[in-house]
């Protein structure tokens, strides 16, 4: 159970590191983002910066229940910012580049996510 443990705190190191490689990308890249898109851009700001309070959130408590309740929010908002970046494709803010630098990260970030999820339901399925 101390094995996984540790596997755990060293994944989530791996992701908050990867997060916060995607905020700084994005942040540079919504610096460029229009005036009129000023409610596009706030809500991929709430969405990054709730992602990383989702994850604080889940290294600090110590029920199951409530860690995984916190991952699963953690892939939501990871979800809502890839369908964010979509649309500022589709509304030519962001290039079809930068767009596949996200996918790619936010998709090694998920899977990730989900690694970890699928290790908490064995830990549980072992108890």
């Amino acid at each position: 159970m101390e094995k996984l443990k540790n596997l755990l705190m060293n994944s989530n190191f791996k992701i908050l590191s990867k997060c916060q490689k995607v905020i700084e990308y994005y942040n540079r890249l919504l610096v460029n983002f229009p005036g009129k898109e000023t409610v596009l851009k706030q809500n991929i700001e709430r969405a990054m910066y709730d992602m990383v309070e989702c994850l604080y959130a889940y290294n600090i408590n110590q029920t199951e229940r409530i860690k995984e309740k916190y991952l699963k929010d953690f892939i939501v908002k990871l979800s809502m910012i890839d369908f964010y970046s979509n649309i500022s494709f589709d509304k030519r803010i962001i290039s079809q580049r930068q767009l596949e630098i996200l996918g790619r990260n936010l998709l090694e970030i998920k899977k990730m996510s989900y690694a970890i999820m699928k290790n908490m339901n064995h830990a549980q399925d072992g108890l």
